[in-house]
């Protein structure tokens, strides 16, 4: 996956949801990454690390990440 082809679908103020998240996009098929998850627990440092932990996935597969977050995975 190259960075410059991937965008956020979603952010979360803690890891673990991020994680939950990642974990339902590849049961889904969806290719992901989360950035930022390594700052997640420093906020009152750095401001919820501009923007929380940022789940990322293909440009091309964005809609259908966010599809499977909001409604869950088609069966």
């Amino acid at each position: 996956m190259s960075d410059a082809s991937l965008v956020t679908v979603a952010r979360h103020d803690r890891q673990g949801s991020a994680q939950l998240a990642k974990a339902k996009l590849e049961d889904a098929g969806i290719p992901c990454m989360l950035a930022n998850a390594e700052q997640s627990g420093l906020s009152t440092m750095f401001d919820a690390t501009e923007g929380g932990v940022q789940v990322k996935v293909p440009a091309s597969r964005a809609d259908e990440a966010r599809d499977v977050l909001t409604l869950g995975p088609s069966s």
